[in-house]
């Protein structure tokens, strides 16, 4: 592909692409339990029988009438399209589908030729994951649930009173699913050294009843974590949810060597990034991660290798928007869920968009751009985009 020119430089769009599988046992009982509005819309692009393709194969048909097939390479063509257009310094993309990862890749800079130790780009290149952090902080205290070392319905902050004592009495009224869901009553500011004095004031709202999106309920659960274990909330993660899903490499700390840098919009020098996290803080943010890292996270919670179905069925189908994943509803094709990530600094901003889609579609988006701000709609529109 040639080079291009772009924002007073030349943008690398050299491409990195694999395809490959990393998991071979997927469960051939799943069933999504998304609203049936999907199916009706499938039958009015002109239903028929199909055989479907599942990673490089076709298997037999067993389900009946599909409608259109999904196009794995489709859907990548229209992320590099619409990225490239917008102009993103870089980006890493990974489809799965049934639990294969059937597309990934790179476009574009991780450290642009203006800066020293230029890279491209690629599947497998570690960013900051910013808010992509809170699913991971969900599945790992849902697994404690599940073991019945915590309890939905708990009152969160008698478990860590003996950490923070002295705190408002408005907060014993907040359970672990208010802070799952992000209906805490929390109206608090956005930085976790203030977490302990935050703590010492009144609720802005009484639990349970309104949402209002925080990084302090997930710092909150990080805690939480920490009480209940006695052991570090990255530990916990790491040891009952990541290993288990065969993540290795997702840590909380920057690349030693040539780091991935952030640009700001229509830039390409200058980059930035950030350093070491706390390990409490990446109940919130924080995980360096690649696009590969994520998309295994999307398929295993998927097919419920960490957590059980039933777990799995509460978090998807709860009534309020949040419950780890966001909700988008009444979307195309059915009913999607996901999570976005936006870290910035004045020297360049990361985001980051993670989806489930019907049909066993998962697809995970990086930038290292401040020029493309939504990766989830992004996404979205590949995703729709696919069928044919």
């Amino acid at each position: 592909m040639p080079q291009r020119a772009q924002r007073g430089g030349i943008m690398n769009t050299a491409t990195t692409h694999t395809q490959f599988s990393f998991e071979t046992d997927s469960d051939p009982a799943f069933v999504e339990l998304w609203p049936a509005t999907a199916n009706a819309r499938f039958r009015s692009f002109g239903a028929r029988p199909v055989r479907r393709s599942h990673g490089d194969s076709f298997v037999p048909n067993t389900l009946g009438f599909h409608g259109p097939i999904f196009d794995r390479t489709r859907m990548a063509r229209n992320i590099r399209d619409q990225m490239t257009r917008r102009g993103a310094v870089g980006f890493s993309w990974a489809i799965v589908q049934n639990g294969q990862l059937v597309d990934a890749g790179g476009v574009g800079d991780a450290r642009t030729q203006n800066e020293t130790d230029q890279r491209n780009m690629t599947f497998d290149t570690r960013m900051v994951s910013a808010s992509l952090a809170k699913p991971v902080c969900a599945v790992t205290v849902m697994k404690l649930v599940e073991d019945r070392q915590l309890a939905l319905t708990d009152a969160a902050y008698p478990i860590i009173e003996p950490t923070f004592p002295g705190g408002h009495d408005t907060l014993n009224g907040i359970t672990i699913k208010d802070l799952l869901t992000h209906q805490s009553g929390a109206d608090v500011p956005a930085l976790l050294s203030s977490f302990p004095d935050t703590l010492t004031s009144p609720l802005a709202n009484a639990p349970g009843f309104s949402t209002k999106y925080e990084n302090w309920n997930y710092w909150f659960l990080a805690y939480v974590v920490e009480a209940i274990t006695g052991r570090p909330y990255f530990d916990v993660a790491n040891e009952t949810v990541l290993e288990p899903m065969g993540i290795d490499s997702m840590t909380r700390e920057v690349d030693a060597n040539a780091p991935c840098l952030y640009y700001n919009a229509n830039s390409t020098s200058g980059g930035g990034t950030w350093g070491d996290f706390t390990a409490t803080a990446i109940g919130a943010y924080g995980w360096f991660a690649s696009a590969i890292d994520w998309a295994k996270f999307m398929a295993h919670f998927r097919y419920d290798t960490v957590l059980a179905r039933p777990t799995r069925r509460v978090m998807l189908n709860a009534p309020e928007t949040f419950f780890g994943f966001r909700h988008w509803d009444n979307e195309d094709r059915g009913s999607y869920y996901g999570h976005g990530g936006d870290f910035s600094s004045s020297s360049g901003a990361f985001h980051g968009g993670m989806m489930g889609f019907p049909d066993g579609i998962d697809a995970v988006l990086l930038t290292n751009s401040d020029d493309v701000p939504n990766p989830e709609n992004i996404l979205i529109d590949a995703y729709d985009a696919a069928y044919v």
